[in-house]
């Protein structure tokens, strides 16, 4: 699991004090059937509500009640048991039980021999002081009487310790007409009562459950039935449909990967917060700065925008700016998000099989989870013709390349940097598991190709190991990279030693060239004059999506902008580009696609050119050689 991407995201390290040691030996029979879980969502005080947990049987003198000090794919430690201040452990009688909160996740309960139930307050992460900055709010909590609720498990319920194999039953009463979204197997429903149950706790904590009022679209994804279930904070409805738009071509262009998919459903789940008046504040001329500073600190949460990603679900938080800008977000994010159900679904170390909520290990292939799911994002889009190669290489993997630089490759392996992300010198550059993992995809793809003589690409590979492993069974943690070689051809051992385990600088350049691909660090061209900058006019700083909104027309503008303009920056490169990259001829007419009050028009713009310096460049060869050639069409899936 990984929250990819956050897109946009408040990332705050926050180490723990170290976790006390548990002088801790269960005796004689020490099992519970199940855990018994309920929850009236009716009940809510002070943004709180009350977790009720049937549990009797243990017959112990102490037992350890645990709340997750992190989760899969988030990376970070989050301490959800700060949430809950204390507990209200009870015997059949209703006697309260000694109990001491021993960490901030752990409750030590005593003379327990009798323990029947524990009841307890939980907290909403999304706006306690605690927690609203380090809980990201896609693997947080969310209570809004009687509006949304958003459970995700880790901030809900807790575990006995040694017992997070034990089945679990989780009993909703939800509010008049809401309902409740969520991968988990429903057990029954009646009335407002809905119950799900959970082969265990590692299932629970990945099955988000949001209750809302209903607001959904379904399609099929080959043998996939796909889910989008929304909430939006504002007014208006259907935005499930508006999303299920958007998302569904890149969602079936899955269907091109591979013929069968390892999910028989898939639940997109999403929150959406209204920030178009928000946006127009930061935007007006007539608010001065230190308001716009005020009200940027007082909805520093609309600029969290996200999701977390499970086995057969994925949960966002977007913001809606009123520019569309979360729709062109979703597009780029939710085809990540869902093609994590080959990694690490169906292929992940033991370290995230076996997932430890107490003391967690973090795994040194980021690189596979991440970084290779982000990869076959992309390149699922440019086989399946809803990307230009150009738009992948010079668009796409171009500001990969650019933003990777920044990473100190001969100081720290990728593998070093995903064990110790926890770790704050580390944990800074978690977010090149998104570009650097990325390049890594592609470099290796290439390598597999060249080595195999195209008889082998890196999907090929995945999908047999995903196919070996599956979602129960844990690959090495440690010869994983000698189990991937072996698959492949012997030298790759040694690509991973240099380039991941170690500290040889990437080779963009050549990896590139064995498809047909020009790749220049940096140099001096001439290139298309930018659009805006270079005439004199200027666009709102703070902006989102696709859409570059004009706040000020240069006086050598020679296009017609008006202020207000939304320029559709997707459309600039296939205009002011050829096929291979290069810029069309000075004085040649093009089009620019603009949004003016709401409209989509056409302005016409004869190319000016200029002199400039670049960096990270990226061409595809006019005059490619045979076996590139080749090579880049067994790349491109033809």
């Amino acid at each position: 699991m990984g929250i990819n991407a956050i897109i946009l995201l408040l990332f705050i390290n926050a180490c723990s004090p170290t976790i006390p040691t548990l002088d801790y030996n269960p005796k004689g029979d020490y099992k519970l059937e199940k855990y018994i879980y309920s929850v009236d969502l009716n009940e809510v005080e002070n943004d709180r509500v009350y977790v009720h947990l049937h549990c009797p049987g243990l017959n112990q003198d102490t037992v350890i009640f645990h709340f997750p000090k992190t989760i899969p794919g988030t990376y970070k430690e989050l301490d959800y048991g700060e949430m809950i201040e204390s507990i209200e452990p009870k015997d059949m009688n209703g006697n309260l039980l000694p109990y001491e909160k021993i960490g901030k996740n752990i409750f030590q309960i005593t003379q327990a021999q009798d323990l029947t139930m524990i009841h307890y307050w939980i907290d909403d992460t999304w706006d306690h002081p605690k927690s609203m900055r380090r809980i990201w709010a896609m693997g947080g909590t969310n209570i809004e009487e009687g509006e949304n609720f958003v459970i995700n498990a880790s901030g809900w319920f807790g575990f006995f310790d040694g017992l997070e194999l034990v089945p679990i039953q989780v009993s909703l009463v939800q509010p008049e007409g809401m309902k409740s979204f969520s991968a988990l197997p429903v057990e029954s429903e009646f009335e407002n009562t809905v119950v799900f149950n959970a082969r265990d706790y590692h299932h629970l904590i990945d099955c988000p459950i949001m209750i809302s009022e209903p607001d959904t679209a379904t399609f099929m994804v080959a043998n996939t039935k796909v889910f989008i279930e929304t909430h939006y904070d504002g007014d208006g409805v259907g935005y499930s449909n508006l999303i299920k738009k958007e998302i569904q071509p890149s969602m079936e262009a899955v269907a091109t990967f591979t013929d069968s998919l390892p999910v028989d459903e898939y639940h997109f789940i999403m929150y959406i917060r209204d920030g178009a008046g928000f946006m127009d504040t930061l935007q007006s001329k007539e608010i001065g700065l230190f308001t716009k500073a005020k009200t940027v600190m007082k909805n520093i949460s609309m600029f969290g925008m996200g999701a977390l990603e499970h086995g057969n679900s994925s949960f966002y938080t977007l913001t809606d700016f009123g520019d569309s800008s979360y729709t062109s977000m979703i597009k780029r994010v939710a085809l990540h998000e869902f093609m994590h159900i080959f990694t690490p679904l169906n292929l992940h170390s033991e370290y995230i099989g076996e997932f430890d909520y107490v003391n967690p290990r973090m795994s040194k292939h980021l690189w596979l989870y991440e970084g290779i799911t982000e990869y076959f994002a992309n390149l699922i889009q440019v086989q399946s013709g809803l990307m230009t190669p150009l738009e992948f290489f010079a668009g796409k993997m171009g500001g990969k390349i650019r933003r990777a630089s920044k990473y100190p490759e001969t100081k720290i392996p990728f593998t070093e940097m995903s064990e110790r992300v926890f770790e704050k010198k580390y944990g800074r550059h978690y977010s090149q598991v998104y570009q650097r993992g990325a390049i890594i995809g592609l470099l290796l793809d290439i390598e597999i190709i060249r080595l195999t003589q195209g008889e082998k690409t890196l999907k090929n590979v995945i999908l047999d190991l995903s196919s070996r492993y599956g979602p129960r069974k844990s690959f090495d943690e440690e010869t994983f990279f000698d189990e991937f070689s072996a698959l492949v051809h012997p030298e790759l051992r040694e690509w991973f030693s240099d380039y991941v385990e170690g500290i040889v600088p990437l080779d963009v350049e050549g990896g590139l060239l064995q498809i047909g691909v020009e790749y220049s660090k940096k140099g001096k061209h001439t290139a298309p004059k930018r659009i805006l900058t270079d005439f004199g006019s200027k666009s709102h700083r703070i902006s989102f999506g696709k859409f570059k909104k004009v706040k000020k027309v240069g006086k050598k503008d020679s296009v017609g902008f008006k202020v207000g303009d939304q320029i559709d920056t997707d459309k600039i490169r296939e205009e002011f580009y050829d096929d291979y990259g290069y810029p069309v001829a000075e004085g040649t007419e093009v089009t620019l696609f603009v949004k003016r009050d709401d409209a989509m028009i056409e302005l016409p713009y004869s190319m000016e050119h200029k002199a400039r310096k670049y960096k990270h460049r990226l061409r595809l060869l006019k005059e490619p050689t045979k076996i590139q050639s080749q090579y880049y069409s067994i790349w491109l899936g033809q």
